[in-house]
């Protein structure tokens, strides 16, 4: 008898090592089938090269065991894929979106997609924004805009895709005494071909929109919302604050949130992943240096807090001056 329960507790006793093996198995298994990392744009933009680099880079250093795939959701300045990540009926560990600092306005503007419908897992870097015009137009200096807007109140027009663009352009408003006519696109890409087919005189894009139409000289920058000049081929381009316009700056934040329903470990796996991304020299390379981006890594415990208390303090810009009526 007292073999018998001797032997009893120890097959017990081993289907539990094995049952706790395989439980770790489970979890070091993880993502087990394709994670969807959603760009709330068009391909081709900001946000689109910012998903597809990341999942390259993740790709090439073996960072994820699962496949990663970038699914676009263009629409309504991010809400469209926003609210596709935040849906509760998804499920949340395996859902990705990118949003930037716009797209976070847009959404507390719109009040479509709630905050707490997504989990802020990590930012990766703040992004710069630059006034741009075709190179071949009359327009050479920030002086020049300046002379043509006097001269016509508000029948000049800046292409914007975003809420922050249009808030870049109230900003220049204000401060400079002017009436530029902000015109909302789907696209950075669609700002572009109104400007070359001189639909609009001028864009508010950020350096990775445009950094291609300016090394083909097609576009020139004429000036930058950045606290100091950027370099390489944005280096010509003054700071408002060189133009004597110090209150004109501003930086956009790129980031990454989970689906609604993400769990706290799943943020933990991919706010390290994303740091891992952050560190490499592919990241540095062909992302920050050649975009003119600053690179700043954010986990989720300071990137929760301050994507809110951003969203917050732009939001009440936009109200003051009367955006979001």
């Amino acid at each position: 008898m007292r073999k018998s329960l001797i032997l009893v507790l120890l097959v017990l006793t081993t289907m539990g090592v094995v049952s706790a093996q395989g439980n770790e198995e489970a979890k070091g298994a993880y993502p087990d089938r394709p994670v969807e990392f959603v760009a709330p744009a068009s391909a081709g933009g900001g946000t689109d090269t910012f998903c597809r680099l990341i999942v390259d880079i993740i790709n090439k250093n073996d960072l994820v065991d699962g496949n990663v795939v970038v699914i676009n959701k263009p629409g309504g300045g991010g809400t469209v894929g926003a609210a596709y990540a935040a849906d509760a009926n998804r499920d949340g560990n395996y859902t990705l979106v990118a949003l930037n600092g716009a797209q976070a306005l847009g959404l507390k503007a719109s009040k479509e997609v709630d905050a707490s419908d997504l989990v802020p897992i990590a930012a990766l870097a703040m992004d710069n924004v630059l006034f741009v015009a075709v190179s071949d137009s009359p327009y050479k200096t920030f002086d020049d805009v300046i002379a043509a807007a006097k001269k016509n109140p508000g029948g000049i027009s800046v292409g914007v895709a975003d809420n922050l663009d249009r808030l870049c352009v109230e900003m220049i408003n204000q401060q400079v005494g002017i009436e530029l006519n902000g015109v909302y696109f789907d696209s950075a890409g669609e700002i572009a071909s109104a400007m070359l087919g001189e639909h609009v005189e001028f864009g508010i894009m950020n350096p990775s929109e445009c950094g291609g139409q300016i090394e083909a000289k097609n576009m020139s920058a004429l000036a930058s919302f950045s606290e100091d000049r950027l370099d390489g081929i944005y280096a010509s381009a003054p700071t408002f604050k060189e133009l004597g316009y110090p209150n004109i700056k501003f930086q956009m934040f790129r980031g990454i949130m989970g689906g609604s329903g993400m769990s706290a470990e799943t943020v933990a796996y991919w706010s390290s992943v994303f740091e891992k991304v952050s560190a490499t020299e592919q990241w540095k390379t062909n992302y920050i240096e050649k975009s003119a981006l600053d690179g700043r890594y954010m986990g989720a415990e300071k990137f929760g807090p301050y994507a809110t208390e951003n969203s917050e303090q732009l939001f009440q810009m936009g109200e003051k001056i009367g955006m979001f009526k």
